[in-house]
């Protein structure tokens, strides 16, 4: 029996607006090989046109989700979801059965209450429940403790003794999306999977540019799955239903919207520079592409910036004026941007 482990994780993911971005890049982004998944995707966005849906109001799409799983397409990530009623039949001991899973190279994603768990100062102990996803990801025996990866409220990785877990864990309730619980396992090659690895398909990236500029529905893609729904909105449309949904007042609190904003521009400007490094754009598009697309993060980041400020000076007058112009003229950049990206891949490079 090991008296501990730890298996291996990334504690600063490239995406950090959502946990189900998080926790799965930073095990995925252990391994270099992930990138070429990464750049092929993390282009298209959708949000629910009514925020009172109560969906994500925006986030990035990566195809349907199952069991609140959303990476069922991966490559490399094995998942298997159990009910949590489930492994309460099976056992009363969860910390000896996370211990068994991290010993066979699971991770364990699951919900715990937080009361229990964050440990910043001024936010340990919060006196109201609060629950929340958590990736369990190392034990050690002799100091009584798990390694675990989550929002503390900044995403980061810390430690929780065995009692803290346990009783995280049971004060949880079985409702919502707290009923199952997930078990990854990094696969160099998938079980059942039809590739021995995953290249950088360059016609995809373009499709799915183009899919983004033409605000396509892509649930369409995966209609054997999803049949779709009516009251979702992808690419360049969230930027209205965005706007139409902060106009009213009730959501301009949320920050994690333009969040996800700005970390898709930054992934929209690390796909350049990858792109270039793997000679898929000659240096002058490369050269022409990083000023454009480093305009548009810049200003994606003002967003975001100004929406906190907005929050502490409670001045709602700023999203209009400031927030609003600033969202149109990133859709007015974006596009040409994105045209003329598409134009450089469908052209082999020349000089």
């Amino acid at each position: 029996m090991a008296n501990s482990k730890r298996l291996a994780i990334n504690d600063k993911p490239e995406i950090l607006s959502y946990s189900s971005h998080a926790k799965t890049l930073a095990i995925l982004s252990t391994d270099k090989r992930y990138e070429a998944w990464f750049h092929s995707n993390y282009i298209q966005l959708i949000c629910e046109k009514d925020f009172k849906d109560k969906g994500i109001h925006l986030d990035f799409y990566l195809g349907p989700s199952k069991d609140f799983n959303f990476y069922v397409n991966n490559p490399w990530l094995y998942s298997q979801t159990i009910k949590k009623e489930m492994v309460n039949h099976l056992t009363d001991n969860i910390t000896e059965f996370a211990i068994s899973c991290i010993d066979r190279n699971y991770y364990v994603d699951l919900h715990l209450d937080q009361h229990f768990v964050a440990n910043d100062p001024g936010f340990h102990f919060e006196p109201h429940q609060f629950y929340h996803d958590t990736l369990v990801f190392g034990y050690n025996r002799s100091e009584q403790y798990f390694d675990i990866l989550g929002y503390n409220p900044f995403y980061k990785s810390l430690k929780i003794s065995f009692s803290d877990f346990d009783s995280a864990y049971r004060n949880c309730p079985i409702e919502k999306w707290y009923t199952v619980l997930y078990l990854y396992h990094y696969e160099k090659k998938r079980p059942g999977s039809q590739s021995k690895d995953y290249i950088l398909d360059v016609t995809w990236i373009a499709d799915s540019l183009k899919g983004f500029l033409n605000s396509t529905d892509h649930t369409r893609l995966f209609a054997m799955f999803d049949s779709g729904r009516n009251n979702l909105a992808f690419g360049m449309d969230v930027y209205h239903y965005y706007k139409l949904n902060l106009k009213s007042g009730d959501f301009w609190e949320d920050i994690r919207p333009l969040y996800v904003l700005w970390e898709h521009k930054k992934c929209m400007l690390s796909r350049i520079q990858y792109l270039y490094d793997h000679h898929y754009l000659s240096q002058s598009n490369y050269a022409y592409l990083k000023v454009q697309f480093e305009e548009i993060k810049n200003l994606a980041e003002f967003i975001k910036v100004t929406q906190l400020k907005a929050l502490i000076s409670k001045d709602h007058k700023i999203i209009e004026k400031i927030i609003f112009n600033c969202l149109d003229e990133i859709a007015s950049k974006e596009h040409k941007a994105i045209n003329e990206l598409i134009s450089a891949l469908e052209l082999p490079p020349h000089d």
